[in-house]
């Protein structure tokens, strides 16, 4: 048996502890989460010394050297293909040959570390994160940290913020990801990522992925849909943004009213925003990824939904303007991100597994369903609204051909935005107006170049507009972001806006609710009742085929033999559906949907809620009528924004798959003996219905919650005389601890925590690995032996006692929730 590793004291600066042995924070850092079609790495991989990986590792560690050769960064991958490369020359992305040599020369190299500074997370965090950041650029500026080392015999860049990303919230440096580990003269940045990443103070996100939220143009009271939204980085960032939009929309309206102009009845908010986002994904277990990565940021305007996107469900609101009149009215979305499935070819920096499996099928084989996503989005989004396609892949086939398509059958409903002007120092290509269709057969520049036994292989939509038709829909609108322009990968974005209501607008007409399979249809039925090749089509045609049988007089010599090869069609349409039912099972019991739906409180509820409001002295400010709870037994309550109150609450929204939605509020348990309250304050929500409680508020100081966090369940005499008698007058329960200080006045000024007040001692409402990360940042260390005056085994008795019931309920929390994602 194995030596058993001594745990090390965590902390974000190391030259506060010499010691080599990593700590246990350390090696669970959390893996970096970016766009939809990113492999998530496993950060607890250890390599061999010579070079070799396990699991799926596809790197080698470059840790401690001073000289990185990115060419040999990838383990057993030689980032170079000569058919991926080919085909690109072929597809004219770059004219300028040199050019093109650079990128596909950058695209072999490992990407930067890139990260987004959390918005959410409150002015004393946020400017903590600030000015810890700027003190490890200050002192690697003056000759520390990064002096000696060197890629591919350059210098690496100091971290500093991206020029094109508002306020200086996302920072970039040279250093690869996996360069950090080990390394000395970088662990003081190695730490400051993984404890502020696992607190959930900063994203990691590549820089491409930043971009799409951007260019939504988010406003508090916006209802937004993230069609494929998994793992959520984006997602986070545009909940991210429509808080900040909120905070700012209520400081205007304060400046306005302390200068005496304004409406008189124009009040700020002090709560939340009033829209929300919806996050949704098709697979069950990515969506529980993205309740992991949304619930860090702890916001009532989220919902997680798990549907096909092409299918997503057109939902529901009951009037409410001038009383409402009992009827429901269709909730267009203001904002869409379809940031869709795609080959991923643009990702080869972070996936170098694209180098071995590229192929010329992988974006032909995307691009229906892109454009049936694409489509929905368009039928969901409201006139006047905006939608953002994406995607990670730079071919054609999944960007311009799509967008062609999306504009061609909108009937003049579906634009593109000219948004050059934003964000000027971002550097980006305009759309291609041309380009040529290639597969394993050969390079057709026209859909009539094709042999005639392939046509029906190909779909026509996989072609460009005419020259003219490419001009009028102005597809230079689009923008493309390739890896040598500013060191990322690659990307697609387009903004569309919605002028008018699309052809049989869901919600508002009867019909076909796929305009383009409509359109698709009429215009090719003559051509395809007779021939078919491919699974797809034939399904196509026997679809035409029907239709076209049923309008026709069936004693007509063209009907007969249109009805004998319906027949055949249908037969063998059967037998290959009944050769994939095994394989359609398996996947239905994958994405099977077990969780209990969200419902207001009844009557019994509401009782409990009123005796929470008078213990926590809840203000009249404090959205009651906005609670939400889980099933018959929950012991949970939660806290929804407006619209995600008006979604949940609304029977006709009860197809909605939802995995998870609105903020954990109070969590109740029993079984500590008869107490005024039996709900906690979840340590999420602390930060939010702070400003609404008038009762059970502590202010104390730093070093109190130094004290705290070093002996974890400290007495009430180990406080001052002036808080160890609030401690003792307050009844048992749990209770709010505010730090007090001015902004940057200590490390935690004016930081919220949950605790409990037990009989003669207290303790955070707050997981272990938090309180290990808090440790980290505040540079904390735990001393050799914690020695206590008080000796009385009783006493010490009865606060392990107390505490273990609470302590053991969070515990349980955080295994749940990491079994859901690990499941």
């Amino acid at each position: 048996m194995g030596k058993k590793r001594e745990k090390k004291p965590n902390t974000w600066d190391p030259n506060y502890n010499k010691s080599n042995k990593k700590s246990k924070l350390e090696s669970k850092e959390n893996n970096e989460t970016n766009n939809n079609n990113e492999i998530i790495g496993n950060n607890n991989n250890n390599n061999n010394n010579n070079g070799g990986t396990t699991g799926n590792d596809a790197y080698i560690t470059t840790a401690g050297d001073t000289k990185i050769d990115s060419k040999k960064f990838w383990n057993n991958i030689e980032p170079k293909s000569e058919i991926f490369e080919q085909y690109y020359k072929a597809m004219g992305i770059i004219d300028n040959e040199e050019e093109f040599k650079k990128m596909f020369e950058l695209m072999g190299k490992p990407l930067p570390t890139t990260f987004r500074i959390n918005t959410t997370i409150g002015k004393s965090l946020q400017s903590l994160v600030i000015d810890q950041l700027k003190e490890l650029v200050n002192e690697s500026s003056s000759g520390g940290g990064y002096k000696d080392i060197e890629i591919d015999g350059e210098v690496v860049e100091l971290p500093s913020p991206f020029s094109w990303y508002p306020n200086e919230m996302a920072w970039k440096s040279s250093i690869p990801k996996k360069s950090f580990k080990k390394n000395p003269a970088l662990s003081k940045f190695h730490h400051f990522l993984v404890h502020h990443n696992q607190q959930g103070n900063i994203t990691r996100q590549e820089a491409v992925s930043m971009i799409p939220p951007l260019f939504l143009d988010v406003q508090s009271h916006y209802n937004i849909l993230d069609m494929c939204a998994a793992p959520g980085s984006k997602t986070t960032q545009i909940l991210e943004d429509l808080h900040m939009k909120h905070n700012l929309e209520n400081e205007e309206i304060i400046k306005r009213s302390s200068n005496g102009g304004g409406d008189s009845s124009e009040k700020p908010s002090i709560y939340i925003p009033k829209g929300c986002i919806i996050a949704n994904d098709v697979d069950t277990n990515r969506c529980y990824m993205l309740v992991t990565q949304t619930t860090r940021l702890g916001s009532p305007a989220i919902i997680v939904t798990n549907h096909e996107a092409q299918n997503f469900p057109l939902l529901y609101a009951k009037n409410t303007v001038g009383g409402g009149d009992g009827g429901e009215s269709p909730i267009y979305m203001d904002r869409i991100l379809c940031d869709v499935p795609c080959s991923g070819d643009g990702t080869t920096r972070k996936n170098p597994e694209v180098w071995r499996k590229w192929t010329h099928a992988g974006s032909i084989g995307l691009h229906q369903l892109q454009i049936k996503i694409a489509t929905r989005g368009c039928q969901l989004l409201k006139v006047g609204g905006r939608m953002v396609y994406s995607t990670c892949s730079m071919n054609p086939v999944e960007n311009e051909a799509v967008i062609t398509q999306i504009i061609q059958k909108s009937g003049g409903s579906i634009r593109l935005v000219d948004v050059s002007s934003q964000y000027p120092s971002l550097i980006r290509k305009p759309g291609l107006h041309t380009w040529t269709v290639i597969d394993k057969a050969g390079n057709f520049p026209t859909f009539e170049s094709q042999p005639e036994d392939k046509k029906y292989k190909l779909s026509k939509t996989l072609w460009p507009p005419t020259p003219q038709e490419a001009a009028e829909m102005h597809l230079e609108y689009c923008m493309r972001v390739y890896p040598h322009l500013q060191d990322t990968g690659g990307f697609f974005i387009a903004v569309l806006e919605k002028v008018s209501d699309c052809p049989n607008q869901i919600g508002k007409k009867t019909g076909p609710l796929n305009q383009i399979d409509q359109t698709t249809t009429a215009t090719t039925t003559t051509t395809t009742t007779t021939t078919t090749t491919t699974d797809n089509t034939t399904t196509t045609a026997d679809e035409k085929v029907t239709a076209e049988t049923t309008a026709e007089t069936k004693t007509t010599t063209t009907t007969t033999t249109e009805e004998t090869q319906n027949e055949k069609l249908n037969k063998k349409i059967k037998n290959k559906e009944n050769d994939r039912q095994p394989k359609l099972k398996e996947r239905d019991k994958r994405q099977k949907f077990f969780e209990e739906p969200f419902t207001v409180p009844g009557e019994e509820l509401k009782k409990e809620l009123d005796v929470v409001s008078k213990f926590y002295g809840l203000t009249n400010e404090f959205p009651m009528g906005n609670l939400l709870t889980r099933g018959k037994n929950s012991q949970k309550i939660y806290w929804a924004s407006d619209s995600v109150l008006s979604i949940i609450s609304n029977e006709s929204n009860k197809s909605l798959k939802v995995i998870n939605c609105a903020l954990k509020l109070f969590q109740r348990h029993d079984g500590l003996g008869a107490m005024e309250c039996a709900y906690r304050i979840s340590q999420d929500s602390v930060l939010w219905i702070e400003p609404f409680l008038s009762k059970r508020i502590i202010t104390m100081t730093h070093d109190d919650l130094v004290m705290i966090f070093k002996k974890n369940e400290p007495f009430f005499t180990d406080f001052n005389e002036s808080i160890c008698n609030q401690l003792k007058d307050m009844d048992p329960g749990c209770f709010v601890i505010k730090i007090s200080g001015a902004l940057r006045e200590t490390l935690s000024s004016g930081m919220v925590f949950s605790a409990w007040r037990g009989k003669v001692s207290m303790h955070l409402l707050v997981s272990k690995q938090e309180i290990e990360s808090y440790k980290g940042i505040f540079h904390i260390i735990d001393d050799p032996v914690i020695t206590n005056n008080n000796n009385n085994n009783t006493i010490e008795s009865i606060k392990q006692d107390e505490s273990k019931e609470v302590s053991s309920e969070i515990v349980q929390e955080s295994k749940d929730q990491k079994e859901k994602t690990d499941n």
